[in-house]
């Protein structure tokens, strides 16, 4: 069997499928009946510190803003999905790992920001988890994937390509060494290392409408968004970098262009979330929003 299938297969036992058509759409595939027994963590994986001009077009740059580097664990009866996870714990002792960034970004370095530490607030260890899906692989999102090596890692192709060989306009924010991991060596066949899906679209994961990953292109060439559906709490678009703060989309506000890849396809999140709104009544959580994030739920507490 081919490791390819042996993969595929993998994803179906656990009610899954992988959508690798290029251009392929999921649309709102929403159960007719809402998924008992999901649940949503949300984690403080620490702080950046930045000038609010830097994510959102004509806000001012200084004095800078402290924003939270926010992860989301969603515990579904049939695996538990980590989208995002943070930024890599090497720097904890050592800033260096992010060379100039560490300065400029000021990240929180305490211990107890350490992605073990979080997922232990919820009675996880890094084994524990069933799917990893980094919105995308900038050093705040993707730092710690390589402390899953037996999750099954799901990325857009395109981010992967971009994460190793980016656009001029999207380099700064990869750290090589933090997704190194997933590539074999020169002549090694596959060119995956461990259990990596790439997709080229959207992905129902457990094939009941709760958890559906839509490839996002606008932040970066592969920018994902996790559109979840819980019983009590309804519909919660988790964002990534597609949205910073929760007034873009109420305010329309774009994004700097200094770290948009694709600015027209952030306008077009935006009116997805209305969409949702509309029809729906979606909410939705963003990871970087100081004062949104303040008043969300943290974990051990939870969204079902």
């Amino acid at each position: 069997m081919s490791y390819r299938n042996a993969v595929i297969n993998k994803l179906k036992m656990v009610g899954t499928t992988t959508l690798l058509a290029a251009g392929f759409a999921l649309t709102s595939a929403q159960a007719a009946e809402p998924v008992k027994g999901i649940k949503l963590y949300v984690i403080n994986s620490g702080a950046l510190t930045i000038g609010k001009g830097i994510l959102q077009n004509l806000a001012p740059t200084d004095p800078p803003i402290q924003i939270p580097v926010g992860i989301f664990v969603i515990k579904h009866p049939k695996g538990t999905v980590l989208f995002d996870t943070g930024s890599n714990d090497k720097i904890i002792k050592d800033g260096s790992y992010w060379g100039p960034a560490i300065k400029a970004l000021n990240p929180v370095r305490t211990p107890d920001v350490a992605i073990d530490a979080q997922l232990a607030k919820i009675g996880l260890k890094p084994d524990d988890v069933t799917f990893v899906v980094p919105s995308h692989l900038h050093l705040d999102h993707g730092g710690n994937v390589g402390k899953f090596p037996n999750s099954t890692i799901i990325l857009q192709r395109d981010e992967l390509k971009n994460a190793f060989w980016p656009d001029e306009n999207t380099q700064g924010p990869y750290i090589l060494g933090d997704f190194a991991h997933l590539r074999e060596g020169l002549y090694d066949t596959p060119p995956n290392k461990g259990k990596l899906v790439q997709l080229d679209g959207d992905l129902d994961l457990f094939r009941d409408g709760s958890v559906v990953i839509k490839k996002w292109p606008g932040h970066t060439p592969g920018s994902q968004l996790i559109v979840l559906r819980l019983a009590k709490t309804g519909t919660i678009v988790l964002t990534g970098d597609t949205i910073y703060f929760r007034e873009n989309v109420e305010k329309n506000i774009p994004p700097n262009v200094v770290l948009a890849w694709n600015p027209t396809g952030i306008l077009r999140a935006y009116e997805y979330v209305r969409f949702l709104q509309a029809t729906e009544n979606a909410d939705y959580f963003t990871a970087h929003d100081p004062d949104v994030f303040k008043s969300l739920k943290k974990a051990p507490d939870f969204y079902e």
